[in-house]
């Protein structure tokens, strides 16, 4: 779990980011999971866009979806854009 300071911080760096994973009208899958699971594994930090043709679950429910299958921690949420972090010990790129 981050505090307020780490998650600020990650919040800040986000802003650099293109997203990595673009989710659409298929939805997610076992094989979008394990992408974005080793995508998370060794980038730490990423962040999802999801096409307005993925109707669904609201993006909130979407973002714990993903959060929990992931075990990651939602760092921000903006419009159609979540932000997904895991801290990896090998790499610790952020600090956190």
């Amino acid at each position: 779990m981050l505090d307020k300071k780490n998650k600020y911080k990650l919040k800040k760096l986000c802003n650099q980011l293109k997203p990595v994973v673009i989710i659409g009208k298929d939805g997610i899958d076992t094989n979008m999971l394990a992408s974005i699971h080793q995508v998370l594994n060794k980038r730490e930090l990423i962040k999802i866009s999801i096409l307005k043709t993925y109707t669904k679950l609201p993006v909130k429910e979407l973002a714990e979806l993903l959060a929990s299958s992931t075990t990651s921690e939602i760092i921000n949420i903006i419009g159609r854009t979540i932000v997904l972090y895991k801290k990896n010990p090998d790499i610790n790129a952020y600090g956190c």
